[in-house]
């Protein structure tokens, strides 16, 4: 523990000078990130809008998307190039059978630009909890898959000329209202600690590797306890229930899709007010917002950039 404090540490100081430079924000990862690309895949008919909105897994817009309009209020099209979707997870295997995976992302972000990724642009992962939501037996197996797909992603991005790197953990997942449902808050706090201190790891390698290149890391899990422990600090009232039911698919990698087929509405736009959680999975746009503000703060002020 006391290295991944060390790690940690240095990867979330940072002195008060100019903010980063880049030109753009290219997203991979899956719900949390979606801003309506598995909406358009799937004609309009998952997730359900309303009451999730306009094809995001939430009560309002993803953080990416509240992010970038405090970077370019103007031309938030322009500037967000996201390629997640609701549902993704990490899967190293050849044969994938059209899933949506971080590798199928890539694939798809350098096919459409010449296999060459902008040095000038910001790419941003946060992937990982729909692997762990399938409750794999072997814990150690499933976060050294998802951690080294997450490797090797960066990797290949490297390769293609990226330069510049935001990656988030994955929130403590024993404190969803899934993981109760399931009744496996223990394990799937495992999953989460786990997970965390190994990326801690793999970005801390990476970094080591490529020293020249820019390396931002934004902790989730940290963020997510601070808003549980002390709600009113973030204008929260609710921090256990969820806005709106859905039935729950235990066991299965495919739990959001089928939850975000399922869920319960009576059309009450102010029913979220003051929640955590939209669903049993997804925070509300709250959350979003807090999420989009902080890691503004980071990229603004932090000194690990080009130039």
């Amino acid at each position: 523990m006391r290295i991944y404090s060390i790690l940690l540490c240095w990867l979330l100081s940072a002195s008060l000078i100019a903010g980063p430079a880049f030109n753009r924000l290219i997203v991979f990862g899956d719900s949390l990130s979606d801003n309506g690309n598995l909406y358009e895949y799937m004609r309009h008919q998952v997730p359900q809008s309303p009451p999730y909105f306009e094809g995001r897994f939430s009560n309002g817009p993803a953080w990416v998307e509240l992010l970038s309009e405090k970077y370019a209020p103007e031309k938030v099209s322009d500037f967000l190039l996201d390629y997640a979707f609701g549902g993704a997870g990490v899967y190293e295997g050849e044969d994938d059978d059209g899933m949506f995976t971080l590798k199928n992302e890539i694939s798809m972000y350098l096919s459409a630009h010449n296999n060459a990724a902008d040095p000038d642009s910001l790419y941003v992962i946060w992937i990982g909890a729909n692997n762990y939501l399938a409750i794999p037996e072997d814990t150690d197996a499933a976060v050294s898959e998802v951690t080294e797909g997450i490797r090797h992603g960066i990797q290949r991005l490297i390769d293609s000329g990226a330069k510049q790197f935001l990656v988030l953990n994955i929130p403590d997942l024993g404190t969803t209202p899934i993981a109760s449902e399931f009744g496996e808050v223990e394990k799937m706090h495992r999953y989460s600690s786990q997970h965390n201190q190994r990326l801690l790891q793999v970005i801390d390698e990476l970094r080591q590797s490529y020293a020249d290149l820019n390396w931002y890391f934004y902790d989730v899990e940290q963020m997510l306890n601070k808003a549980i422990e002390n709600p009113e600090n973030y204008g929260l009232t609710n921090i256990k229930d969820t806005c709106y039911e859905a039935m729950v698919d235990k066991g299965s990698q495919q739990t959001v899709l089928h939850m975000a087929r399922t869920l319960l509405s009576d059309g009450d736009q102010s029913a979220c007010d003051g929640y955590l959680f939209f669903d049993p999975v997804h925070p509300t746009e709250t959350a979003h917002t807090i999420l989009a503000d902080e890691i503004y703060k980071l990229l603004e002020s932090s000194t690990d950039r080009l130039g």
